[in-house]
C-alpha cells in the first residue's frame, strides 16, 4: 500500500469511528411509563420524554413512539434510540417499568405483580415459563381493548374510572356495563356469554388474549 492510499484509508477510518461509538452509545427499549397532560393543549406524552410545545429541555430526547392504556395515565413506549446514560436515570423512577433488553427470558421480576396489578393490568395468570415478551403483548392486548371501550363511550371513558381489577362486572354503573358489553360485541363475541358476577381481571385478560397470533406494531417497532 502506498503512502497515499494509506492516508485516504485513515481519513476514512477516522470519520467512521464516531459514528460507530454513537451508535453503541444507544438503544431500542421498551418500558412501561405515566402519560402527562400538556397544559392548555389537552396532548398527551409520556413523562420524562421531550413532548410538546415547548418541550421540558430536561426530558430525554429520544424518538419514541407509545400506546396509551385507553384513558388511563398509563403508556407502552417504545424508545428507538434511548442512551444508555438516560435509561439509567429514567429507571429509577418508581414509576417506570423497563422490560428487559431480551424480551424472551422467562419473567423473573419479583416487583412485577406490585406496579402492574397497582395500574389495572393483571398478572395472576403468569407462570415461571411467561417470557417478558407475552407479558407484553398481552399488555398491549389489554390497552387495546380499554382504547375500544373509550372509543365506544364517546366520553373517553376507561374500564377503571370507577373499579379495579377485582370489581364484578355487575358492579358497574349500567351505562359503564352496556359499553363494556358493545366493546366485546365489536371484536365478534356475543353479551349471552358474559357471566357479570366475574371480576374485570378475568375479562381484560381474555380480551387481551384476543390478538394471541397477531402482530403488534409501535411506531414501525413489531413485537
Amino acid at each position: 500500500m502506498n503512502k497515499t492510499r494509506f492516508v485516504i484509508l485513515a481519513i476514512i477510518v477516522a470519520m467512521l469511528l464516531p459514528q460507530v461509538a454513537s451508535a453503541e452509545d444507544t438503544m431500542q427499549r421498551f418500558y412501561l411509563v405515566p402519560i402527562e397532560v400538556e397544559a392548555g393543549t389537552g396532548t398527551r406524552g409520556p413523562k420524562y420524554f421531550r413532548f410538546g410545545i415547548p418541550y421540558d429541555p430536561a426530558d430525554i430526547d429520544c424518538a419514541w413512539s407509545m400506546m396509551d392504556y385507553g384513558f388511563t395515565d398509563f403508556a407502552l413506549l417504545v424508545a428507538k434510540d434511548i442512551a444508555q446514560t438516560d435509561h439509567d436515570t429514567l429507571i429509577l423512577n418508581a414509576d417506570v417499568f423497563s422490560f428487559p433488553d431480551n424480551l424472551d427470558q422467562p419473567v423473573t421480576d419479583p416487583n412485577i405483580d406490585t406496579f402492574f396489578e397497582n395500574i389495572n393490568i393483571p398478572t395472576d395468570w403468569l407462570t415461571p415459563a411467561t417470557t417478558y415478551r407475552e407479558l407484553m403483548r398481552q399488555t398491549a392486548g389489554i390497552f387495546q381493548f380499554n382504547q375500544r371501550y373509550g372509543g365506544i363511550s364517546g366520553v373517553g371513558a376507561s374500564i377503571f374510572d370507577n373499579a379495579d381489577l377485582d370489581t364484578r362486572l355487575r358492579q358497574m354503573t349500567t351505562e359503564e356495563q352496556e359499553w363494556f358489553y358493545l366493546a366485546v360485541e365489536s371484536f365478534g363475541y356475543s353479551r349471552d356469554l358474559i357471566n357479570d358476577n366475574n371480576q374485570l381481571r378475568l375479562f381484560i385478560k381474555q380480551a387481551g388474549s384476543y390478538w394471541e397470533d397477531q402482530k403488534f406494531l409501535i411506531g414501525g417497532v413489531e413485537f
